[in-house]
């Protein structure tokens, strides 16, 4: 069986036989850019890596990765970045670690007090809207760039105006997904994964809004969530927007993509935390579940697409609303987390939902472990969730910078014997 085909069966909980491996094809599945090009040395690969996400400092995954790691999905991207510049041509850029990268030829970065900062829209007079340390730094964090509001002259609309706008999908940036889908479905024999991320409701990506010059209303992640209880109308409107967004984009995408791409992801908001659920199961019901459902629901009725989500931590109070509000597929399967055991969740959720993740956690073995216990650990979580179908193997989360890269090669090496 092909990559396709197997991830086809994953998906649609049949037992094939084989594991569907992916690293890389979503932004949370995804492989630190410096780590990458180390890799890509070892096996023989000696070019810069193309870091298509800033935030995360991700480096793209691209076929000849596949061919070379043994990985069964590739995902399609927007060109249009979390910090408003575009992907479709790119600069030479050296990382604070010292590694040759490719970024966006827009991207706008400056230095100040030992610090990089990266500007909206590639504008350098624009606030900053990500920062990373040049000392120990990995990522391009977030900057909450929240002023004074007036509780009582919020206005939901006014307020992410521009981020509204520089999510509307354009000709351009259908184009590039279009091109993407093409060439790795007529080159390879890969999945296929959609990222459109338009779904995003709550997550950080919409609240500080780094792709955006100017972040009105409430953008402070902790007060967003009180918010939830004290403006509930404030995040109803929010919601409402972005969700016609979605949908409006999805249907488009279709048009573009068709049934080049298996599944959809749609959505990277976290819900749990490392003990419990951010929010009670009566507040995710009523100010998401509805959004969800609506644009799960599109999906389902207009295309063949499977939904994949994005939440980490504890969601063992949420699963059964996650279930049916159309989700298809849940990642990263934190089974670290209070609850998350994969007996349990393979034994009460295994024919609702394909585990997307879940091979070995990140946290612990990945980061702290060596070679063999990665090993044991994969088998074990192969043996559990990979039974009857419903599963996708990936690292829970994203492979960092500072793993040692013989666990990585070990991850390979195991999992020649399932694909």
């Amino acid at each position: 069986m092909n990559g396709r085909e197997k991830l086809e069966a994953a998906i649609h909980h049949k037992d094939c036989g084989k594991i569907a491996f992916d690293l890389g094809a979503t932004k949370a599945t995804g492989i630190n850019a410096s780590l990458l090009y180390h890799l890509r040395r070892l096996y023989g690969r000696d070019e810069p890596v193309k870091i298509y996400d800033t935030y995360q400092m991700l480096g793209l995954v691209d076929e000849k990765d596949a061919q070379m790691f043994g990985l069964d999905i590739l995902g399609i991207w927007s060109d249009m970045t979390v910090f408003g510049y575009r992907n479709n041509r790119w600069k030479s850029w050296t990382t604070p670690d010292g590694v040759p990268a490719l970024i966006g030829e827009n991207a706008c970065i400056t230095q100040k007090n030992n610090n990089l900062y990266m500007h909206p829209k590639g504008d350098p007079d624009a606030r900053p809207s990500g920062c990373m340390p040049l000392e120990g730094g990995l990522y391009f964090d977030y900057l909450t760039r929240q002023d004074e509001y007036d509780e009582d002259d919020l206005n939901a609309l006014e307020d992410y105006k521009e981020q509204l706008e520089v999510m509307t999908i354009d000709d351009e940036t259908l184009e590039f997904y279009r091109s993407q889908a093409d060439y790795y479905h007529e080159t390879t024999d890969c999945g296929i994964v959609l990222n459109a991320e338009y779904g995003n409701m709550g997550a950080q990506t919409m609240l500080n809004g780094g792709y955006a010059k100017i972040t009105p209303g409430i953008r402070d992640f902790a007060e967003f969530l009180m918010a939830h209880s004290l403006f509930p109308e404030y995040i109803e409107d929010i919601y409402e927007a972005w969700t016609k967004l979605c949908i409006r984009n999805l249907k488009l995408l279709h048009q573009a993509v068709g049934d080049k791409a298996q599944a959809v992801f749609l959505c990277g908001t976290d819900f749990g935390t490392q003990s419990s659920e951010i929010m009670s199961k009566t507040m995710f019901r009523d100010l998401y579940v509805p959004y969800f459902k609506r644009i799960n629901g599109w999906v389902h009725e207009n295309t063949n697409w499977k939904t994949l989500y994005h939440s980490c931590g504890s969601l063992v109070n949420i699963l059964d609303d996650m279930v049916d509000c159309g989700i298809d597929c849940l990642n990263p399967v934190q089974t670290s987390a209070k609850s998350m055991d994969p007996q349990f969740l393979k034994q009460n959720y295994g024919d609702k939902l394909t585990f997307w993740g879940a091979g070995v956690d990140g946290q612990t073995t990945m980061a702290q472990g060596n070679p063999d216990d990665v090993e044991r650990e994969m088998r074990e979580k192969i043996k559990v969730l990979g039974k009857g179908g419903g599963f996708v193997f990936s690292i829970v989360h994203n492979l960092q910078r500072d793993y040692e890269i013989d666990n990585v090669r070990r991850v390979f090496d195991v999992l020649k014997e399932y694909r």
